[in-house]
């Protein structure tokens, strides 16, 4: 009985790795651009003390499954003096506002039914994404080093670029 040894190429490795980098790089450029355009528009907001006046239940239904979450409306009073009214677009389960809370709200002063809850889930989405992206560049990094590391060791820097300079020719 003859014993195979398997051998393990590292460049498709190498290679992987420098697309996961890309895509990561790309994701999290998306994710930082995601939150800048946050922080813009929040910076043109005004801030407004409010009121949790109604809790909004709303049901749907996905795969089967049935989901409840409660959504705050939040009573507040622009500079002008008008009273506004407006239903946040987060919804959680258990409710995270009670009728009565306080609340500070930023809205827009040209259209104030354009507001929100100044709270974190204003930046989630954004650091969502930054964090997907960070996954990826990490994960790609990793294997690019790892692979790079195996060919330097199977035949030095010059294999290498040798590798990369052949590949580029054949295509």
């Amino acid at each position: 009985m003859g014993v195979r040894v398997r051998t393990w190429n590292p460049l498709p490795a190498f290679v992987g790795g420098l697309i996961a980098i890309a895509v990561g790089l790309g994701v999290l450029f998306l994710g930082y651009q995601w939150r800048m355009s946050t922080e813009q528009r929040i910076e043109t907001m005004v801030k407004a003390q409010g009121t949790v006046v109604e809790v909004v239940s709303r049901t749907r239904t996905s795969g089967g499954e049935r989901k409840t979450l409660f959504y705050p409306a939040v009573e507040f009073r622009t500079a002008a003096g008008d009273v506004i009214r407006f239903e946040h677009n987060t919804g959680s389960n258990p409710p995270a506002y009670r009728v009565g809370d306080a609340v500070d709200v930023l809205y827009n002063p040209q259209t104030p039914q354009d507001a929100t809850i100044d709270s974190w889930d204003i930046w989630m989405p954004s650091m969502i994404v930054m964090g997907i992206g960070g996954v990826f560049t990490l994960i790609g990094g990793l294997s690019f080093l790892d692979a790079a590391g195996r060919l330097l060791k199977i035949g030095g820097l010059l294999a290498l670029l040798g590798v990369i300079f052949l590949r580029r020719r054949r295509t």
